[in-house]
């Protein structure tokens, strides 16, 4: 998939926060109001914490930021059926 325009931007700021104190919380609602979605957002915790795509996924779900649109499904990771 790629990377919307303007990733590498909104990633560095972000990073810059991160790095500065800003919580978890708080850098994903920033990726998400500057326009990412949620897979990208994933990709850019994954590039601003230094770690994998699930761990990623997993503190996206314990946030609660994307919950408005995940409601109807279940966290990532969880095997249906």
């Amino acid at each position: 998939m790629p990377l919307p325009t303007g990733y590498a931007d909104l990633v560095q700021r972000v990073s810059a926060e991160a790095h500065d104190g800003a919580t978890e919380t708080a850098v994903l609602r920033r990726l998400r109001e500057g326009g990412l979605q949620l897979v990208p957002s994933a990709r850019a915790l994954c590039d601003i914490y230094d770690i994998g795509l699930g761990e990623a996924q997993r503190r996206i779900d314990r946030s609660g930021v994307w919950s408005d649109v995940r409601d109807d499904r279940p966290p990532f990771g969880y095997v249906t059926g």
